[in-house]
């Protein structure tokens, strides 16, 4: 049979072979990872693949060089191995002096501006690849390489060779920041596109596209040049790259030009960008080794030359960067805080500041005279007392610029909502209430007005007697917003829904919070909402319900205006035609479900006299939408657990046979696994007789073994992870071990528990545990082929039911039987010799049969058997049905002594661990891939045979 270094070479004869073309491009990427683990694992030097790669890269750069080039695949495979192997400072310097890396690229013509997109990228992963050590870089710079390199990144060809590329120039600045000549040279060649401009102020704003297309190489070279900015500025604290930058060009200048010279947004993104690292580089400067306290006159000027910058795009009506200006200044002030943290001299946040600029357009939403105004009043007088004023005067000049201008509020309103949600993972918690505040003012204004007449523009301040008083613009959600704005308040809503998910909101954080479900309800009682955003809208009242808990909640006290009039808005949108409406219903009142359980027990009272449960029930049978039918099932599920809900309604429905009947005729797998938790939950939580009992652990035998999908098998099992637990419960397990003494309900007195009567008890339990198919399905999902999850979960059963057997002794003979003493544990409970039932097979197996009955039981278990569950949707032969009562037979047969056998003479770790490894090898292994590539080959030689 051949090795692994045969196969590898017949692939590197088969690559330099004349003609040769890949089937596919993804074997040599696959390749090429493989390479790169073999010989960072294996150390390179000694490892026998490494030698033939080394090898094989000498004898075919000198075939291709004195012959015809390969094709582009076997090039970018070659150039990129180079690279891997390069990474080697040893074998870099091996090739360097046998000229390897001169001959590559001139073989290839790599240093050519017309190479492929593929080849420029391959070239400049190898760069990648060497300049990791310092021989590699002495070459790159010796060699001029690396002016290819800044070349391809102002070319913009890709999106993959610019990123690329833009990584190479960041690595190599960075490694050699202490060789200032080398990153003069580099810096000035990078800059040359802005030197050479000469800024002419845009006027004319159709002739956007044909000014973006004269600064095309501008763009791209501003483009580098931030991407520097931000992998350098906040690396450390004495990196001096942006400064080598600033002093070399004077590149603020030249940047603050041509941001007051743009008219276009599209070029205006790359130096907007730019402009406000380079402040954050300058201020770094004010951040001293041993003060925590940032220098004021950097602060002071950061602050102003930001405010600069809003006054610049509001003069030209760019609200939506104005805004951004204030996100990025939050950013990069994180990041520096991340590198070193500081304070401000003044007590005012910086983070205020930037929040406040970044909410003001949602200001202009706020309406006048809305009901409780004083919250709203209180809202705002809470900005005020954070800011400053010069933060305040620019807050004032966005809001006249918006509503003194034609521009559209909606889309500004809706991208500052945005940008807010794109930093939500790096605010703070006071940061991030003020945020939600402003986004809950905003959502009242979309709530019907007594007066519509009064639906006007928010203002803050009264005017005083002697100025004359400015007439109040009408709000641009004045109307019906709910029907005029729905992009809005779709976007509103999420991020309501966003920021109450990740910070968790309790009423003592604001006000606001109490009045959000009432919002959410009022929304939802519009005959016009969009189903999309009544399914938003349940979803922030279900975070509602499940954080804000207003203090009548938190004290228990039964009764709350909201949640009064909110089970008529859900009990009416669960009969919604929409199924996404429907579902997220399903999903509220699972939430209520859940918390009357312990924390408010009022919503059982919600629940059953809105008699939502006989009506979730006849969904979860009868509705025509699978994730309906889940949500419904997993809602049935939570009731079970609460008392109260099964003795008044639950307790009639005969849940049992109605679910077992459900599974049996289900054929979508997200319903059979949500009715199999349900019938687990009806197990552990409720008393049934044995009929009964033994019907669910057929049904669940036939799932864990049978189903078609891994999720339901998995589930399956957690049902038999309880049952065993029931089992060592009845025999007297208190808290996962047997305690030393018990009371015996036979002889009504306390007993000692010895180690010979534990023992009886654990065989008594595992004895019932086969007659139900515990035993046997447990051995069959452990060794199941299709589905590693569920072996997987079968192993975890296992390993802890072997555990507590090993505690106790289990795999050690039974002490000789004595005569019990007066005070022997002999309860009802306790463990009697059964009489071998009549059968034709034995009860006690040989490990031969014992492993017989196991491969039996897998053997059986194929795609056709499966699908015999499914007997009302698929024709079942007859042959399909024996298979299944063979597999079922085959499983019931296992009995205690054979379970015992397997599971304490097998490691079931190492099974498993070797299961995973074989899985997650035998599709994508070196050996496999090298298997593939010669097949495909051998193939494609045999179909150009059969064309002679």
């Amino acid at each position: 049979m051949a090795t692994v270094n045969d196969k590898l070479s017949e692939v590197l004869k088969i690559f330099i072979s004349p003609d040769y073309n890949v089937a596919s491009k993804t074997y040599l990427d696959l390749l090429l990872s493989h390479i790169t683990t073999q010989i960072a694992s294996c150390g390179g030097e000694n490892n026998e693949p490494y030698k033939l790669l080394k090898n094989w890269v000498l004898k075919a750069l000198e075939l291709w060089n004195n012959g015809k080039k390969p094709n582009q695949a076997i090039i970018v495979f070659t150039v990129k191995l180079i690279g891997i192997i390069g990474k080697k400072v040893n074998d870099f310097d091996e090739w360097e002096r046998e000229r390897v890396f001169d001959k590559l690229l001139d073989i290839f013509n790599l240093r050519n501006d017309d190479i492929p997109a593929s080849v420029k990228m391959a070239y400049t992963s190898m760069l990648l690849e060497i300049i990791t050590h310092e021989s590699g870089r002495k070459w790159v710079m010796n060699s001029g390489v690396w002016k290819d390199i800044v070349k391809f990144s102002q070319l913009n060809q890709t999106m993959y060779v610019t990123r690329e590329s833009h990584k190479f120039i960041c690595d190599l600045l960075i490694k050699e920041t202490l060789n200032t000549k080398f990153c003069h040279e580099i810096i000035s060649l990078i800059c040359e596109p802005i030197i050479n401009h000469t800024s002419e102020v845009q006027i004319h704003k159709a002739l956007e596209d044909l000014y973006l297309d004269q600064t095309k190489v501008l763009c791209t070279t501003l483009d580098l040049i931030t991407n520097i900015f931000e992998n350098t500025v906040f690396l450390n604290s004495d990196n001096t790259i942006p400064d080598m930058i600033e002093n070399l060009i004077n590149l603020e200048d030249r940047v603050k030009a041509l941001f007051e010279a743009c008219i276009s947004t599209r070029f205006l993104q790359y130096v907007h960008k730019l402009w406000i690292l380079i402040l954050f580089s300058k201020f770094k400067l004010g951040l001293k080794e041993n003060c925590e306290i940032v220098d004021a006159d950097c602060l002071e000027k950061l602050i102003s030359t930001l405010l600069f910058i809003h006054t610049i795009l509001l003069s030209k009506k760019y609200v939506i960067e104005s805004t951004k200006t204030s996100k990025l200044a939050l950013i990069y002030w994180k990041k520096l805080q991340a590198l070193r943290p500081f304070k401000k001299p003044s007590p005012l946040k910086f983070e205020h500041q930037a929040i406040a600029l970044m909410i003001i357009p949602m200001f202009i939403g706020f309406r006048k005279n809305c009901p409780h105004q004083e919250f709203k009043d209180m809202f705002v007088d809470k900005i005020f007392s954070l800011t400053t004023q010069s933060v305040q005067r620019m807050v004032y000049h966005t809001r006249d610029v918006i509503l003194n201008s034609d521009i559209p509020i909606e889309p500004i309103v809706k991208h500052s909502i945005d940008m807010i949600l794109d930093i939500v993972d790096i605010l703070d918690r006071d940061i991030a209430v003020i945020t939600f505040q402003s986004m809950c003012h905003l959502l009242k204004n979309y709530t019907p007005m007594d007066n519509p007449e009064e639906a006007f523009q928010f203002n803050n301040h009264e005017s005083s007697d002697h100025h004359q008083r400015k007439p109040w613009k009408k709000s641009f959600l004045a109307g019906d917003p709910i029907i005029e704005h729905p992009t809005l308040l779709s976007t509103l809503l999420h991020g309501l829904a966003v920021m109450t998910d990740k910070f968790q909101f309790k009423w003592p954080d604001c006000v606001e919070t109490i009045c959000v479900l009432r919002l959410a309800k009022e929304i939802l009682d519009h005959t016009g909402t969009l189903p999309p955003i009544c399914v938003k809208a349940l979803r922030l009242s279900k975070l509602a319900i499940e954080n804000f808990m207003p203090p009548n909640l938190a004290l228990l006290v039964a009764s709350d205006s909201h949640l009064d009039s909110i089970e008529s808005t859900l009990f009416k949108r669960l009969h919604d035609p929409n199924w996404e409406v429907r579902d997220s219903v399903l999903e509220v009142l699972n939430t209520m479900a859940t918390i009357s359980e312990a924390k408010y027990p009022s919503f059982q009272d919600l629940l059953l006299t809105n008699k939502f449960i006989p009506i979730i029930n006849d969904i979860a049978m009868t509705d025509g939408e699978t994730y309906v039918r889940a949500s419904a099932l997993i809602f049935i599920a939570t009731t079970v657990r609460i008392n109260k809900l099964w003795d008044q309604e639950l307790s009639k429905l005969n849940l049992p046979q109605k679910i077992i009947n459900l599974f049996n005729e289900e054929s979508e797998a997200i319903v059979r696994r949500e009715t199999v938790t349900l019938i687990k939950e009806l197990y552990v939580h409720r008393k049934w007789p044995k009929t009964i009992i033994d019907t669910m652990c057929n049904v669940m035998t036939e799932a864990a073994i049978m189903d078609l999908h891994w999720e339901v098998k998995v589930y399956a099992l957690e049902y038999w992870r309880y049952l065993i637990q029931s089992h060592f419960t009845d025999q007297g397990m208190l808290d996962g071990e047997f305690p030393s003494m018990t009371f015996s309900k036979e002889h009504r007195k306390i007993v000692t528990l010895n180690e010979s009567e534990i023992k009886r008890r654990l065989n008594k339990a595992l004895d019932e545990m086969a007659k139900q198919n515990c035993l046997g399905v447990l051995l069959a999902t452990l060794e199941d082929e299709s589905d590693f999850e569920v072996s997987k979960c079968a192993a975890d059963i296992i390993n802890n039911l072997k555990k507590f057997l090993l505690k106790y002794k289990l795999d050690e003979p039974m002490p000789e039987q004595n005569i019990a003493p007066k005070d022997s544990a002999i309860i009802d409970t306790s463990y009697v010799k059964l009489e071998p039932e009549p059968s034709e097979h034995k009860v006690n197996l040989s490990e031969n049969e014992t492993s017989n009955i196991i491969d039996d039981i897998v053997d059986t278990n194929d795609t056709n058997l499966l699908a015999s569950i499914y007997q009302n949707t698929m024709k079942m032969n007859e042959d399909n049905i024996n298979k299944k009562s063979e597999s079922l037979k085959h499983v019931s047969n296992v009995k205690r002594q054979d379970f015992l056998n397997k599971i304490l003479n097998t490691d079931i770790d190492k099974y498993i661990e070797e299961r995973k490894r074989w899985l997650s090898n035998y599709t994508i292994s070196f050996d496999s891939v090298l298997d593939d590539i010669i097949t495909t080959h051998n193939q494609t030689e045999i179909n150009n045979m059969d064309c002679y």
